[in-house]
């Protein structure tokens, strides 16, 4: 064969190449490629697409990932700074406190593990950069990676195979002991190509020691897994362990404090094809400790534990559920604090009482660590509550104290007057007592540790006052526009009570819209009534009916 004609066939085979590859899939490495997908249906089903066309998936703007690098040994200070910086949060829900012939006693501890994969991939902060934290005990990530293996390459251009699944990590703390567990499995597995059966994947989940150099050790007896994508499909989990050693007590660690960050590493092997591609997940932090006084009366003890410290506490208080009626006077008084602080006793204008989600958290403070502190907090409530409530009845009652003396927070160790007193019954005080006492230890919150409270109770969230019959001019509007906005998290209804005027009155709420035809958002409400949560800036009253004319004002609270 002439060298003419050589030339000529390679010229032919280059324009057949070209024709079939657009510009973008040209510029794609012959190397091949990994990626973990954004998290949504249109950029899966584009990808899907791409490698069954035997595309790279880059063409539709998709870049490859990389790796997690370690960051080596920070100081203690440092790390727990990082954790009070984090903006996720996770509601701490426990059960209610039980009544003894011996008084209140807490519940049993009960781990509230995410229990399935579903229920983490249920979950939109699952595909988040910081995972789903379920809890201090239970976290969880999950994706879809993708691998693409050039197949055939000419002058720079390739096809590819490719193998596609949904990894979802599922990580398990402990309230007993310095162990960290993870599952993972693979699902949804996906190959372009029978062949791409045989490859290989290697699951490995790789810590770094952030403290002190045993707070990373991983159990030998569980080792990284690799199968082939065949025998993945016929046992899809795997799991590794992870230990800390407890350092010893200092003055600057007094409760053995251990940090750990650890991530996925994927890794796929091709051996024909001298195909190895890895790609690591999100980094994820555990905090090991070995704090003593994690004890809940009267038996409970909890030595040692793993916690993911990614996210700060918010102790949940549901005091409108039933079984929760003896913690209903402190909740209340706590969350009339935290929402009307200069409505509280003692009375200063400017008044700011931290605690409520969104807002400045509160600090533990560890009572026998701190003895004099936690001292000047209960003499301070002490002597002004028995100032401010000298002229009362104080029988059957103790003097409910917020934020809690066991805070950095409280009534002298906050630098002002920022708390609020409030008689309430003794019994309520001594079950909100026992109870905050157990969450701390439940939740493991360290001495220094910061969180958050939140009480589930009816919030007012407008108020409007609306006329007997509709306005002169008008056909249906009877008030002005009033606002429903900033709803609870917890909130699951709106409740719609008439607090002044005809008790019997009914009436419509309508949206008013600019240049258009008003809507009719909620029709025949009455003083009690329960609809589904909207929100607007542009809502009133309308229609008005049983009120002999009189004008009346309606609350609106978001409610449970």
């Amino acid at each position: 064969m002439s060298r003419l004609y050589k030339h000529l066939i390679s010229v032919v085979l280059l324009f057949l190449v070209v024709g079939l590859i657009t510009p973008p899939q040209a510029q794609a490495s012959t190397d091949g490629g990994v990626y973990w997908l954004q998290n949504d249906k249109e950029t899966i089903e584009k990808a899907t697409e791409l490698m069954k066309q035997g595309k790279s998936i880059e063409e539709y703007g998709v870049n490859q990932d990389q790796q997690q690098v370690k960051q080596g040994f920070q100081s203690l200070d440092d790390l727990r700074k990082k954790d009070q910086e984090n903006k996720a949060s996770y509601n701490a829900n426990m059960s209610p406190p039980i009544k003894t012939a011996v008084g209140w006693v807490p519940p049993e501890f009960d781990y509230d593990h995410i229990q399935t994969v579903e229920e983490c991939r249920n979950n939109p902060d699952s595909s988040s950069e910081t995972g789903y934290i379920k809890n201090r005990y239970s976290f969880c990530w999950s994706h879809v990676a993708t691998y693409q293996i050039p197949t055939k390459c000419f002058g720079g251009f390739c096809l590819y195979e490719g193998v596609q699944f949904q990894f979802t990590e599922i990580g398990y703390g402990s309230n007993q002991s310095r162990k960290m567990r993870v599952f993972y499995s693979i699902d949804d597995i996906m190959v372009t190509d029978p062949s791409m059966n045989g490859v290989k994947l290697e699951i490995d989940m790789v810590c770094e020691s952030k403290l002190n150099p045993g707070d990373c050790k991983e159990n030998p007896d569980q080792p990284p897994t690799e199968r082939t994508i065949a025998q993945w499909k016929n046992i899809n989990f795997s799991s590794e362990e992870f230990l800390s050693d407890a350092p010893p007590a200092t003055d600057s660690n007094p409760d053995r404090v251990g940090y750990m960050d650890f991530w996925p590493k994927l890794t796929i092997k091709h051996a024909p094809r001298k195909f190895v591609k890895t790609i690591d997940g999100i980094k994820q932090t555990v905090r090991y400790d070995s704090a003593r006084y994690m004890f809940a009366f009267p038996n409970q003890h909890f030595w040692q534990g793993a916690v993911f410290s990614k996210a700060t506490p918010i102790m949940n208080v549901p005091v409108t559920k039933p079984e929760f009626s003896m913690l209903a006077e402190a909740g209340e008084h706590w969350k009339f604090a935290m929402d009307h602080p200069e409505q509280t006793k003692p009375k200063f204008v400017g008044k700011k009482i931290p605690g409520a989600v969104g807002k400045s958290a509160l600090t533990r403070m560890y009572t026998k660590r701190h003895p004099e502190e936690y001292s000047q907090n209960r003499n301070k409530t002490r002597r002004v509550c028995d100032n401010l409530f000298k002229d009362e009845d104080r029988t059957g009652k103790d003097c409910d104290e917020y934020p809690f003396a066991s805070t950095w927070e409280g009534s002298a160790t906050n630098g002002l007057d920022n708390f609020s007193l409030r008689l309430i019954s003794s019994d309520s005080n001594q079950a909100a007592g026992t109870w905050l006492g157990a969450w701390y230890a439940y939740d493991r919150i360290l001495d220094g540790d910061q969180f958050h409270v939140q009480v589930e109770a009816p919030e007012k969230i407008a108020t409007v006052r609306s006329e007997g019959q509709p306005q002169d001019g008008q056909d249906n509007r009877s008030s002005d526009n009033f606002t429903i906005a900033n709803i609870p998290p917890y909130a699951t209804k709106l409740q719609w009570k008439i607090v002044d005027g005809p008790k019997d009155a009914k009436f419509d709420v309508m949206k008013d819209i600019s240049f258009g035809v008003d809507e009719t958002i909620f029709y025949d409400l009455q003083d009690g009534s329960e609809t589904e949560i909207q929100r607007s800036e542009d809502f009133y009253i309308a229609r008005p009916e049983n009120t002999d004319g009189e004008s009346f004002t309606v609350e609106v609270y978001a409610i449970p």
